[in-house]
């Protein structure tokens, strides 16, 4: 029988990640492969150049061809790094969590639009027959596994790039009545921050300095630029923790847990009592949990047999 590899992505409007890799999700069409890229996918007679700058937020993954363009570079280095350039897969990956229901199957559909697909990426080319392609709540897949371990009354916040999901887990069961997506994420702090730091410093800050603090806690740049960053990302994380306590959050009664991009965001800027607050460093944590999500759903069809 032929082996079939469950894939997860996490289709990131910052990053693509799986569970071994991490990329920027920028694409730009060019009319031929250039030395200079640093990836180049080769699909349909096109060229891709990926990974030069991150993509804009979109509400709908489906708007455009990028993400189906993301997840063949995805591919490409998940099976590179079982010695492969042809597999069968089967695609494991999430929505916001609000959002799952209303474009989940749209988005599967998107993903699934190629049965057999081939490819070249850098110098090697690909063949991949996708299967199936699966569909999972974003920010649940990074705990699912774990989800025993979240006992009392815990507030799970997934902080991307452009979203933010909170779910509330109750004794290690999620709560189907409580979950929410907001329109927060490391990308929005950075927009909300550009004015107010030149406001501040009296010259501009590159985004990339700017996300380099938000990520390590510092950066080896000037003192008042290094203050003055983190000023403005202590007032944006102050936005997050208002939003976080409009839905339920009291800091004496619940658990606080933050993944994703945002959670070092949080770690390094956000006025917190560090004893109630659990943060999950793990970036590839969703990708991770789509897979193992999608291997319980084999098991399940297994023992349905």
């Amino acid at each position: 029988m032929e082996q079939i590899y469950r894939i997860g992505i996490d289709h990131g409007d910052g990053n693509i990640k799986t569970a071994h890799h991490i990329f920027e999700s920028g694409v730009i069409e060019r009319e031929r492969a250039s030395e200079l890229a640093g990836m180049t996918v080769e699909f349909a007679g096109k060229f891709y150049e990926i990974g030069s700058t991150h993509k804009e937020y979109q509400m709908d993954k489906v708007w455009d061809e990028d993400y189906y363009i993301l997840t063949l570079v995805a591919l490409a280095k998940e099976l590179k790094g079982r010695g492969l350039c042809s597999a069968s897969v089967i695609l494991a990956a999430g929505l916001p969590i609000k959002w799952l229901g209303e474009q989940g199957e749209g988005f599967r559909k998107y993903l699934l639009r190629n049965k057999e697909v081939a490819f070249r990426c850098n110098d090697t080319r690909y063949h991949v027959k996708i299967e199936d392609v699966e569909v999972y709540a974003q920010g649940f897949a990074a705990i699912a596994e774990n989800l025993r371990d979240y006992q009392g009354f815990n507030i799970v916040v997934d902080i991307g790039n452009g979203t933010m999901n909170v779910i509330f887990v109750v004794d290690g069961v999620p709560d189907s009545a409580r979950y929410y997506t907001e329109r927060f994420g490391v990308d929005c702090c950075v927009i909300e921050m550009r004015s107010e730091l030149t406001n501040k410093v009296h010259s501009v800050v590159d985004d990339h300095i700017v996300k380099k603090v938000l990520k390590d806690g510092t950066a080896d740049i000037g003192e008042k630029y290094l203050k003055a960053i983190g000023e403005c990302a202590t007032e944006y994380t102050e936005k997050i923790m208002r939003k976080i306590r409009e839905y339920g959050y009291n800091e004496e009664l619940a658990k606080l847990h933050f993944l994703g991009g945002g959670a070092m965001l949080m770690k390094h800027f956000a006025k917190l009592d560090k004893d109630r607050v659990h943060f999950i460093e793990d970036i590839n944590a969703n990708a991770k949990g789509y897979e193992y999500l999608s291997n319980q759903r084999r098991i399940r069809k297994l023992r349905q047999r």
